[in-house]
């Protein structure tokens, strides 16, 4: 009986540790950006949907309070590109302290590179040439950034935080995984924005509609060319002249033969 409950309790442990391993990405995560360039307005365009999607689902500094995030990139030889789409149902800016309002903060390369954007007021704070777009939406509020920057090296450091808050004060930050609750103030602990090779499929439903188009109007021709003529008791002059045609034709194919 002993040797049960110890195998009981040793898988229950093992369980545990599982759980928590999978609970949210791991330190220093590698995420691809895709290829191409976006419209800073606040909303998904279809160069994202190729993208790697960053589910922010690890919650730091205090307990989840319902607040969702997802983020995707992409990038092109000037810029690289970040779209942050965060549900939440109590947006809220009455705190002084800008990290206690509902917003997002990106970080990249180190530390001191930080641009800060709040839902309420559609607002941002940057020390860093960025574009940025903050749209409020029904379930939340979209985040969108453009950040100049030589995408040569392949790869760039980056991290963002989601700042969850209500009623005057923070209830939680939103990461990628635990360890960037530090990231304020470690950017040894950045992940890592890949510019990969990925890609949106060029639309061709344009050309593939042309094309359909084409054919129907071929065989629209060819069905109108083969309708049965009715019978008038005349033979028509058209047929005549074809025939006698195709006749002088195979004669002259003879001709040359016995030549």
């Amino acid at each position: 009986m002993k040797l049960r409950k110890y195998l009981v309790l040793a898988l229950a442990v093992i369980m545990v540790f599982a759980t928590t391993a999978t609970a949210s990405a791991k330190a220093d995560a590698s995420w691809d950006a895709a290829k191409g360039t976006a419209v800073i307005d606040g909303q998904m365009d279809d160069v994202y949907t190729a993208a790697q999607e960053m589910k922010m689902e690890a919650v730091s500094d205090g307990e989840a309070d319902g607040t969702k995030a997802s983020a995707w990139a992409t990038y092109d030889a000037d810029a690289f590109y970040i779209f942050v789409q965060v549900e939440d149902s109590q947006l809220n800016d009455t705190n002084a302290n800008a990290y206690e309002k509902d917003s997002i903060e990106l970080r990249f390369v180190n530390n001191g590179q930080n641009v800060q954007a709040y839902a309420v007021s559609e607002t941002f704070d940057q020390n860093y040439g960025a574009e940025v777009k903050v749209l409020k939406t029904d379930i939340g509020y979209n985040v969108e950034y453009k950040i100049p920057y030589t995408t040569a090296d392949g790869s760039v450091k980056f991290s963002l935080q989601v700042n969850a808050c209500s009623d005057g004060k923070r209830n939680c930050t939103l990461h990628t995984n635990e360890d960037l609750a530090n990231a304020w103030q470690n950017s040894d602990i950045f992940e890592t924005l890949v510019f990969s090779d990925k890609e949106v499929a060029a639309d061709t439903s344009a050309d593939d509609a042309a094309a359909e188009t084409a054919d129907e109007a071929v065989e629209t021709v060819a069905d109108e060319a083969t309708t049965e003529v009715p019978d008038t008791g005349v033979v028509s002059f058209g047929l005549v002249f074809g025939v006698g045609a195709a006749v002088s034709a195979v004669g002259a194919v003879v001709s040359k033969r016995k030549k």
